[in-house]
């Protein structure tokens, strides 16, 4: 009897070991459960977030749930690599999988997982613009759905409807389906369900272009998800608004909504949205002209867009960058900034044929995997037949005939889309290289026209400065005088009234040199200056130029001096060359004191004859010489008889030594003087001809008041 009692509590005892056994692993795969449930919630938050780590995710949940054997999470862990691959650019591998999980779903019977599955083929499907394939999925998952399934699938269901509607532009289909969930269901929704229904329904009038509305139902959206504690919900929501506001035009209430989206997606790190927010942002900066702001933002977006590696948002962002520096550079005048847009803009179509470039691969790779699944396809058919047919060898041999030709066909039909594609994609890719082309030569003549343009304002600009500065000044002084000459003929003061008329007539001489020459200097800058080359002699055109201002340097008690020497022949325009020298000699004893002495001699350097022209006059300060061949009316400097010039003559002779391919520089010290040096080519008979072969005219050579 004591052996029976021992022998009955040893087996009591390996009963209970083995129920508790049986019960700790049970207690270990319901906590595994949790744990994958938890993970598939942040798996649909990560989605939107960052598709890599879903992918990744996503097969990590797949492999736990195999171990367990937890096959709904395997297949909801499929659903979003489906989703995940369609979102990366792989339609085809998303589509093979989850119509095999729906394939798996209606063999096991597995009515809710197999709506899942319908509704993430429908999500697909609708994104690739296949509507009827995504309504056909959609009524499918309505036809099996029942009254006692959650709630959540049911509006799923009716809200993908009207979506898919909105995006057939079906706007009155799309209503329809959120009016039955509006005035059906709305007891059964809360706060979140509420949210996305007030939000879709605003996007479909706003797609009518009906903003009352859109902005009435965005914000019954904002109150719902603010009873929730759900940022990225009420990031979007804001955002959405913020959007509207700015198709409207109303900048401040789009900048304040967008802001306050953005500070949201900064702290939860949805960096696909803030580069969204960023890029609207600039956008509101630029159409309010505030490009400097714009461009702050542009590249804030732009630095996000690269660290994601999105090629759609950096492209857009170059083309953002490029049109913000463009009416910077445009705006302000400023080459560096319109070069900065160029170079934007050259990187816009660079990555733009990337893109396509990419694209037309995914196309090819998708193509090939196609032609391989229905190869393996038609293999596994044929092995099938053969299997089933071994007694009928005739109906075996006719059915792999009728396989080949089908496999023949299908592979030429692949090829020639492919084919068709491949052509197609290439004269696309031609007609936008040369519009592109176009766009770019337009856009340089238009840069050209703008800088003809600019040099023409200048030269308006500066002629009616030098008119208003230098031709009034003698004018004014020629009323003083002429109203004096009636007070001396008056009081008979005949040696004030003959000097009253030397003045006068020094003061007309004046006006009608600078008249002359302002005539010349304009038709300078306005065409192109031509000069006609012959072969020239120094010594007869300083000899000249000697002969006519001596007498004018002798009234100051100025001496010039030419010193002797061989005398040179220098390749280049006559008229041109009489006009420097009588300047540059005139300017000598305009700013030279009395009693002091000019200097004109040359030399030969090399292939060039070297003409300098020195005077002990005032000299010219260091900070005027790098502007001194420049017109500017607020560059004056007074001569030795207190007359204010703008530097005219000099700008000349700088134009014309330049058009004769020549150099002009000076070298001056304060007090001391000034010496200036021409640089001409010499003239060589066996290369230069006696006359060069020109039909425009000189331009008429005369002294020009510096």
């Amino acid at each position: 009897m004591p052996d029976m009692q021992k022998l009955l509590l040893l087996m009591m005892f390996i009963f209970c070991g083995l129920i508790s056994k049986e019960s700790l692993a049970q207690i270990n795969t319901m906590g595994d459960t949790l744990a994958i449930q938890n993970m598939l919630g942040d798996l649909k938050q990560l989605i939107d977030r960052n598709l890599d780590s879903t992918l990744v995710l996503s097969k990590e949940i797949e492999q736990r749930a195999a171990k367990i054997k937890y096959r709904n999470g395997i297949w909801e862990a499929q659903m979003y690599r489906g989703k995940t691959l369609f979102k990366l650019g792989y339609p085809d591998s998303s589509k093979v999988l989850l119509e095999k999980v729906l394939k798996e779903t209606q063999e096991q019977k597995c009515r809710l997982e197999e709506i899942k599955v319908h509704l993430a083929l429908a999500e697909i499907l609708q994104d690739d613009y296949n509507f009827t394939l995504a309504v056909e999925n959609l009524l499918q998952a309505e036809k099996i759905i029942k009254d006692s399934d959650p709630f959540d699938l049911r509006f799923e269901i009716l809200n993908s409807l009207a979506t898919t509607h909105r995006k057939m532009k079906d706007y009155t289909g799309a209503l329809k389906y959120f009016d039955v969930l509006e005035n059906s269901y709305f007891n059964q929704m809360d706060a979140l369900h509420r949210y996305a229904l007030f939000q879709n329904i605003g996007n479909v009038y706003a797609a009518m272009k009906k903003y009352d509305k859109t902005e009435e139902f965005f914000n019954k959206a904002y109150n719902e998800i603010t009873k929730t504690n759900s940022p990225p919900n009420q990031a979007a929501i804001t955002y959405n608004l913020g959007a509207l506001f700015y198709s409207q035009k109303r900048y401040n209430e789009a900048q304040e909504y967008i802001t306050k989206s953005l500070e949201t997606y900064l702290k939860i790190g949805a960096r696909i949205k803030i580069e969204r927010c960023y890029r609207v942002l600039g956008a509101i900066y630029y159409d309010r002209k505030e490009y400097y702001k714009a461009k702050e933002y542009y590249n804030l977006a732009m630095k996000i867009a690269q660290e994601i590696k999105s090629p759609s948002a950096i492209m857009g962002n170059y083309n953002n960058l490029y049109l913000t520096y463009w009416n910077l550079g445009y705006y302000r005048g400023n080459i560096e900034d319109l070069t900065t847009a160029l170079s934007y803009y050259q990187k816009y179509n660079l990555i733009k044929d990337s893109l396509y470039e990419i694209e037309t691969t995914a196309k090819v790779l998708e193509l090939e995997k196609q032609y391989e699944t229905e190869k393996k396809n038609t293999q596994i058919t044929l092995l099938e037949k053969e299997n089933q047919h071994k007694e009928d060898q005739i109906l075996i041999q006719h059915a792999q005939h009728n396989y080949l030709i089908l496999t023949i066909i299908l592979v030429s039909i692949t090829l020639g889309v492919f084919i068709y594609f491949f052509y197609y994609y290439k004269k696309v890719n031609k007609l936008l290289h040369i519009q592109s082309k176009s766009i770019l030569d337009q856009k340089n003549q238009l840069y050209e026209q703008n800088i003809k343009l600019q040099k023409s304002l200048n030269t308006q600009n500066k002629l009616f400065s030098i008119i208003a500065h230098d031709l009034r000044s003698p004018l004014a002084s020629i009323f003083n005088i002429s109203s004096l000459i009636g007070f001396y003929i008056q009081d008979k003061e005949y040696d004030s009234l003959e000097e009253a008329v030397k003045m006068m007539d020094q003061k007309t001489d004046q006006i009608l040199d600078l008249t002359d020459n302002l005539l010349s200097w304009a038709k300078s800058q306005t065409e192109n200056l031509q000069p006609l080359f012959e072969s020239l002699s120094l010594s007869g055109i300083f000899s000249e130029c000697i002969e006519l201002y001596g007498p004018i340097a002798a009234e100051k008690h100025i001496s010039i001096d030419c010193l002797e020497q061989k005398d040179l022949v220098v390749w280049a325009d006559r008229n041109m060359v009489k006009t420097i020298c009588r300047n540059l000699v005139n300017n000598a004893i305009k700013f030279t004191h009395e009693n002091g002495k000019i200097i004109v001699w040359y030399e030969a350097n090399g292939p060039f004859a070297q003409i300098c022209i020195k005077d002990s006059g005032i000299g010219i300060e260091q900070v005027k010489l790098d502007s001194l061949f420049e017109i500017n009316s607020e560059k004056t400097t007074p001569d030795t008889a207190g007359q204010m010039s703008t530097g005219l003559g000099l700008s000349v002779c700088k134009e014309f030594v330049d058009a004769m391919r020549g150099k002009i520089w000076v070298e001056s010290e304060t007090g001391i003087g000034s010496q200036f040096t021409i640089e001409l080519l010499l003239y060589d008979p066996q290369i230069h001809q006696s006359r060069h072969k020109h039909t425009q005219k000189s331009v008429i050579a005369s002294p020009i008041s510096n």
